[in-house]
């Protein structure tokens, strides 16, 4: 590990130029200084600046920081945007050997004034470490600056994202469409969501937004919309061809199940040039977002034209096509990429749960069933045994049905339930009841119809693996809820019985075992999704399929896989953690917009959708609240 020669990250300055000071490594100052097979020499970025290699010329450094920083001003104030033009100006004047003897007081005074008084949060830490260059490395610009010679510039690599965008499972440019809805250019912030997104209108609509949770807006009044404000160039943008290798196809490559995972790497193995087929035992592509997502959050016209979206790239998809051995795939492919998720529920635990009887039934199929367009007649009363998001799509869709009672039993309390906390408070809102710290013990039935659940009181003991704590039956709190059906959605878990048996490693928790980047054991084979990490979000999956589908692609370019020096160094920075701390002013409250939405006793009778879209003004008004938290980093290699 390379030791520090100099160092301000986060404030805290380490000082070895003179030899004479205590050496600190990365680890002490949380910067990563190695990535692949490389050494970092310097690292300049939003909380200061490291250098680990004596040679390396701060001048210059801060010379090619400022050049990039200043590209990203967006000139909503004059002092962020004339003021870093001519800070990258003078930098470049004294690098280039054209320097005044006033130039640096001057860096100073602009760089200090732009911290001060600019609008949004990019320039206000943008500047940071170059004050902490001028503060620090005074002799060397004086010099430099002195000296009328021109300085070597640096080879360096420039990295830029922001704390939504990290926070973002597939780094979507978060402020980098918001800025062109705020300008009311849909098409164009379409255009930015679709590099990294497949699925935009799905994910403007049922997202879990990790970035609106680390949003920095949320330490001075509440997050944006990022979620619905993504809908809007995705209902109203009009969409273009994305960039795509030309010429002879690559190679065939096949994958199993077209859920996020698998449209995810089929668009991203489509566009680096291969012909990609995609095979699903169902009648519709879409996998859980089809299956279990209810239409009234998820229309399915809106899900069909995303998979044709896809489809037009020149992916080939075959419906209603169950494969039985993978290995048969490889007689026409060249690898095969399995992303068949998770679609069967876990066994209840529950006395005599028998699938005979009328009126029980598991979760996941009561949606697939309702989805695909298959009549159940609704009942009187419904209970829903589960804590997640698949629970409170039942408990919500029997209503819809026609279901006089829903009820939803969690062995835990509403803190710990999974499930999103708007998708609860609109169960509750339309009629849902809960029944807390409770579980259904046993199905009582008469003449083979379910006719209740005998339940037990929970109380909350010691955290257990998953860090909530874990729920421990009352002894004598027996009691029954009436029910004419129940429905479990108690999580799900992967089907692999098409895979090579027991030549595929698999998990402890019954997943396909891959390493980070979706290699399983077996050369050819590849796995992304929730049949290698059991239930998770769109966003995750999507993420994962495009992670293991750019292993297949250096599988299918060097025979081999290994992490490609550019995934090695994102992978490496991502670790930093981009701190919400601002630098600048501290800007006035604003209220955030939140989408209209059906009224609670309306919508609760339909399976309309719930949700309304902004209109454009609207939108505009929520995106300009983005405070534009960019970081650049610039990172140069030590050389030799």
């Amino acid at each position: 590990m390379s030791d520090i020669v100099f160092s301000s990250w986060g404030g805290q300055v380490v000082d070895n130029r003179s030899g004479q000071g205590v050496a600190a490594a990365a680890t002490d100052i949380k910067v990563p200084l190695k990535y692949a097979d490389n050494d970092v020499a310097a690292f300049m970025s939003w909380d200061g600046l490291v250098i680990t290699d004596k040679n390396v010329n701060v001048v210059a450094l801060a010379d090619a920081y400022m050049r990039e920083a200043a590209k990203l001003a967006c000139g909503e104030c004059s002092m962020g945007l004339r003021g870093t033009a001519i800070i990258s100006d003078t930098l470049s004047r004294i690098a280039g050997g054209q320097g005044k003897a006033e130039d640096v007081a001057l860096l100073t005074e602009l760089a200090d004034s732009i911290q001060k008084n600019v609008k949004c949060d990019f320039c206000a830490n943008a500047v940071i470490p170059l004050r902490d260059a001028l503060k620090n490395y005074r002799e060397a610009f004086n010099t430099t600056a002195a000296s009328k010679e021109a300085i070597p510039p640096l080879d360096y690599i420039k990295k830029m994202t922001a704390p939504c965008q990290e926070a973002c499972p597939i780094h979507q440019d978060v402020p980098g469409y918001l800025e062109l809805i705020r300008n009311r250019r849909n098409t164009e912030a379409l255009e930015v969501i679709r590099r990294t997104n497949c699925l935009p209108r799905v994910t403007g609509r049922t997202c879990v937004a990790f970035c609106e949770k680390n949003c920095v807006r949320q330490d001075i009044d509440s997050p944006l919309s990022v979620r619905a404000l993504k809908r809007v160039p995705a209902d109203l943008g009009i969409i273009k061809p994305l960039p795509s290798v030309k010429g002879e196809k690559k190679g065939k490559v096949a994958i199993i199940g077209a859920g996020p995972a698998g449209l995810s790497a089929a668009q991203h193995l489509s566009l680096k040039g291969y012909q990609v087929y995609i095979f699903d035992e169902q009648a519709a592509s879409g996998g859980m977002t089809f299956a279990g997502i209810p239409a009234y959050r998820l229309p399915r016209n809106v899900l069909a034209g995303e998979v044709d979206t896809i489809a037009s790239q020149g992916v080939q998809i075959r419906l209603n096509t169950r494969i039985r051995h993978a290995e048969e795939l490889r007689y026409t492919f060249k690898a095969v990429l399995v992303a068949s998720g998770a679609h069967q529920t876990r066994e209840s635990g529950i006395d005599n749960w028998n699938k005979d009887y009328d009126g029980l039934m598991e979760g996941v199929k009561f949606l697939h069933d309702i989805n695909s367009g298959k009549t159940i007649v609704p009942k009187q009363k419904m209970l829903v045994v589960g804590g997640g998001n698949t629970a409170i799509d039942c408990a919500r869709t029997a209503l819809r049905l026609g279901f006089k009672e829903s009820t939803v039993v969690y062995r835990r309390s509403r803190h710990e339930m999974p499930a999103r906390d708007e998708e609860v408070k609109a169960a509750e809102e339309e009629g849902v009841k809960f029944q807390f710290l409770a579980v259904p013990v046993k199905i009582q039935s008469q003449n083979n119809r379910v006719v209740g659940a005998e339940c037990i009181r929970m109380e909350l003991g010691e955290p257990d693996a998953s860090g909530r704590r874990k729920p421990l039956p009352l002894k004598g709190s027996e009691f029954v809820l009436p029910a004419d059906m129940v429905l479990t959605a108690i999580g799900e878990t992967p089907d692999f019985s098409f895979l090579p048996q027991g030549k595929v490693d698999v998990t402890s928790w019954n997943s396909i075992k891959t390493d980070e980047d979706g290699h399983t054991n077996i050369p050819w084979l590849f796995a992304a999704g929730d049949c290698t990490s059991g239930p998770a979000s769109i966003v995750e999956a999507m993420a994962a399929g495009k992670r293991a589908a750019e292993s297949l692609h250096i599988y299918m370019s060097k025979g081999k896989v290994e992490r490609s020096e550019a995934d090695a160094l994102d992978r490496a920075f991502h670790e930093v953690g981009l701190s919400r701390k601002r630098r600048g002013p501290k800007p006035a409250a604003t209220v955030r917009q939140y989408p209209h939405e059906m009224d609670a006793e309306d919508r609760s009778k339909s399976f309309d959708e719930v949700e309304e879209c902004f209109n454009v003004q609207v939108a505009a008004c929520e995106a300009e609240r983005c405070l534009r938290c960019y970081r650049v980093m610039l990172i140069v290699k030590r050389q030799g």
